[in-house]
């Protein structure tokens, strides 16, 4: 069984989320310009390296190699078999991209738009007064940074920037792109670089068939729609912008946010790999008799 997981406020947080929670209870995952930037509880590391022992744990994130490797604990001590980063575009086999995902993953782009051209079609975003920065990541995707005060600024009516955005996102459909809007960060993605290809890339590789998955934004959704059993945050974008439609029944959202959601999503995966664990014994014995 696969547990494949994305990392930023699903499983580890950073520091602005941990205020309420005594500095001892915390182990730091990423070490960023001479700071601890993000964080797991200690009780979230003990169920996520039983889990890592019981089952294949799949990172999957929007970070590119380098960002990834930075955080220790998990490129160092958990030492997953396979990590998901880019947002998909490659896959990390020991630490080492995986050479035939990533000449798929350029094969998929060749039959689009490129990222240069995607930047220069969405210029009247990028280079607005409330945009920080732009860039490519490994020339899979564009990420952005927001200035929220000047954004506020722009926008004073409150929701009148989620229409701009829900705009930004249609504008985008157009040439196959999504985007995706966490915090401060805006992302411009291809539709053919998602977190659930490479996953499915993966359970054919290990000829595993069932998979659990947890994430809180869109581009975690790819990931989450196919899975055998998801994990939604009751934080973040995915379920903001999903509040209007029914969940199915194998989607789970958490009861509690923020970091002691990560918590939850855990416990909600040990159960159930041992149901699913039971069920299956249950049907092999059934079998033999």
């Amino acid at each position: 069984m696969i547990f494949a997981s994305d990392l930023d406020s699903t499983l580890i947080y950073s520091s602005r989320h941990c205020n309420l929670i005594n500095e001892e209870e915390l182990l730091p995952v990423d070490f960023y310009n001479n700071n601890n930037c993000s964080f797991i509880t200690k009780p979230i590391q003990d169920k996520l390296e039983h889990i890592n022992e019981s089952m294949l744990f799949i990172p999957v994130t929007t970070r590119s190699p380098e960002q990834y490797s930075r955080m220790k604990y998990f490129y160092d001590v958990l030492k997953p078999k396979y990590a998901v980063v880019a947002n998909g575009g490659i896959i990390l086999r020991h630490g080492n991209a995986l050479k035939a995902w990533s000449d798929i993953s350029s094969a998929k782009l060749n039959k689009i738009i490129s990222t240069k051209t995607m930047i220069k079609l969405c210029s009247f975003f990028l280079e607005s007064n409330f945009v920080k920065s732009y860039k490519t990541c490994e020339d899979l995707f564009i990420y952005s940074i927001l200035d929220e005060d000047k954004l506020a600024s722009n926008f004073s009516k409150g929701d009148s920037s989620l229409d701009y955005f829900q705009i930004l996102r249609s504008f985008c459909a157009k040439y196959n792109y999504n985007l995706s809007k966490q915090g401060k960060k805006v992302y411009i993605v291809p539709n053919c670089i998602n977190k659930y290809d490479p996953i499915n890339y993966i359970m054919k590789l290990e000829n595993i068939d069932i998979y659990i998955s947890a994430g809180d934004s869109l581009l975690d959704y790819p990931m989450i729609q196919h899975s055998n059993y998801g994990i939604v945050p009751s934080h973040g974008e995915l379920l903001k912008t999903l509040s209007l439609q029914p969940l199915s029944d194998s989607v789970y959202t958490t009861k509690t946010s923020g970091i002691f959601a990560g918590e939850e999503i855990l416990d909600v995966v040990h159960s159930k790999f041992h149901e699913i664990k039971d069920f299956s014994q249950c049907k092999t014995y059934s079998y033999i008799g």
